[in-house]
């Protein structure tokens, strides 16, 4: 389902092309960028080097733990720079007339909308025309939202683009455009993916890679695709709210979808196959079958899923501005803004086990549930009363399927600015006992509590102190002894260092006491939010 590579390849075809992929050093400064989204991003570029060359694919010459055959993969069928859009394209244009420019339509951040109206300026003033193909049901300039449903239904009924054929593909490399021997010269060009730790633009704390995300890849796509419509998705509806469970009964698609390495409606339509045969086997069997509840939620998401990216589109000041300005003044006085609180939530160390154990798990691995994504932004911006605006970057960082048309949406619906929306405050303590009740998520992503007994795993500041001696660990209680042991992130099932293992036999680890007593912050800050929306005034703005 890729239009412009149809296009190309389509019969009759004769002109010459590039495909091209530019790391823009205006994109790559955003505070959203991550190294984990960059070496994603390259695993992508080289698998579909990979198969559109005819050597196989990314899955097929690497395992997921090595990333050699990445970083060190010569680009054949791509033209890759280290350069601005507008700048890359007046380049070519110049050494060589560009006939046309064939692209996605993406919804992104005001950044990325920028650049998009930079370079259809640059194409009307050179008479160059630009084709920008829908591949999410997002319609640009939508002039009454409630046109969405019927315009997101034309887009799934329209005809895939066909997957051009082997024939098609020996054809196109015969009129690829080989950038040396034509003598084009481009700045910052690439012959190998760029390492993340190579750019400069991406803060230096920022650049690393997380060690336990999803490796990228087209091939990768449609093999957890099929692994989910086929084994994996039965229990989606039931399991998809855990943390424990949600890594398996979920689809894990989304960085996929983010990053362009599948297309959405490919997903829907193959879940619609998937669902008309488990129909004509229900006719046969009165055995009870969760996978149709499962497959009929999971195509909600996905309506969901462009829903709100079309929110973002028609409405991209929502990055910056609360939804209902009536809510402006919220979080934003003098002193509301903790900084000692907003690191230790960025770090996963507020005293509160499940709250700590999501945030350390995107941290290594880049994934959470939505319930759990939906718990974090709710403890920062009701009991932490942080500003949405000021977690969004770390956020988005720690997402490896970050997707600026959810994100801003979704944090302004957690954080109570919409104006329209229930108020969403998470009691993060009975949300750990309810999902995760013998603290088999806790134990993995917070270590120091491996041998704290269930019955304080969810509250360990009740331990009295006889007991927490016996765990191994000291709570609240950060002396000068016990702060070297604080071993940050070191998750069981992973190896552990010769230091930390000296460190788990001599010392007890240190945690933190909560940081806030949940029950008053939240409170405080629901009476807050209340007192606004009890406003005529903001009932009046809200519905406009």
């Amino acid at each position: 389902d890729h239009a412009p590579l149809s296009r190309i390849a389509a019969r009759g075809s004769s002109r010459s092309f590039i495909i091209l992929y530019l790391y823009e050093p205006d994109q790559l400064s955003e505070k959203t960028v991550h190294g984990s989204h960059v070496a994603f991003i390259n695993e992508g570029l080289v698998d579909l080097d990979l198969r559109l060359s005819g050597r196989g694919s990314l899955s097929q010459t690497s395992s997921d733990n090595d990333c050699s055959n990445v970083v060190n993969h010569q680009f054949q069928f791509l033209t890759v720079c280290h350069a601005g859009a507008e700048f890359t394209l007046r380049t070519i244009h110049r050494q060589r007339p560009i006939h046309q420019i064939l692209t996605h339509m993406e919804t992104g951040h005001l950044k990325s909308f920028a650049r998009d109206r930079a370079v259809r300026r640059w194409c009307r003033s050179n008479n160059v025309p630009i084709h920008e193909f829908d591949q999410m049901g997002v319609t640009r300039c939508l002039s009454d939202r409630d046109d969405f449903t019927s315009n997101f239904n034309k887009f799934l009924n329209q005809s895939m683009p066909e997957t051009p054929t082997t024939i098609q593909l020996k054809e196109m490399r015969q009129r690829l455009t080989d950038i040396d021997t034509e003598g084009i010269k481009l700045y910052g060009r690439c012959i190998t993916p760029m390492k993340p730790s190579d750019i400069q633009e991406i803060p230096y704390r920022h650049r690393d890679d997380r060690t336990q995300r999803q490796r990228g890849g087209e091939s990768r796509a449609l093999d957890m695709l099929h692994s989910f419509l086929s084994r994996r998705g039965a229990n989606y509806s039931s399991g998809i709210s855990s943390p424990n469970t949600s890594w398996t009964t979920g689809s894990r698609i989304s960085p996929y979808l983010t990053w362009g390495h599948i297309s959405l409606r490919n997903v829907i339509i193959s879940t619609k196959m998937r669902q008309e045969e488990l129909r004509a086997a229900k006719k046969s069997s009165s055995a009870p079958n969760p996978w149709l509840r499962s497959l009929s939620s999971f195509q909600s998401r996905m309506h969901w899923r462009s829903h709100f990216m079309q929110k973002l589109e028609s409405q991209p000041s929502m990055e910056e501005h609360d939804q209902c300005l009536a809510f402006s003044h919220l979080r934003r006085q003098p002193n509301d803004f903790r900084e000692d609180y907003y690191v230790a939530w960025c770090e996963g160390k507020t005293g509160f086990p499940f709250v700590d154990a999501c945030m350390r798990c995107l941290i290594h691995c880049g994934w959470l549930n939505f319930r759990m994504r939906a718990m974090l932004v709710s403890f920062a911006t009701y009991n932490l009363w942080l500003d949405w605006k000021r977690i969004a970057g770390h956020l988005a960082r720690v997402f490896l399927d970050y997707e600026p048309g959810i994100h801003y949406p979704q944090l302004q619906m957690q954080a109570g600015t919409t104006g329209i929306n229930a108020m969403r405050v998470y009691n993060v303590t009975k949300q750990g006992k309810d999902q995760d009740p013998n603290g088999v998520f806790i134990r993995k992503y917070v270590p120091e509590l491996r041998n704290v007994p269930n019955v304080y795993i969810h509250e360990p500041h009740n331990m009295p102190a006889s007991m927490q001696k016996k765990c191994g660990v000291s709570i609240g209680n950060c002396g000068a002894e016990v702060e070297s042991t604080w071993l940050g992130f070191q998750p069981i099932g992973q190896p552990a260092s010769r230091k930390y293992e000296a460190i788990n036999r001599q010392c007890s680890f240190y945690y933190p006491s909560p940081i806030v007593d949940e029950k008053a912050s939240a409170k405080i800050a629901k009476d807050k939010l209340s007192a606004v929306r009890k406003q005529e005034t903001t009932k009046t703005e809200a519905q406009e």
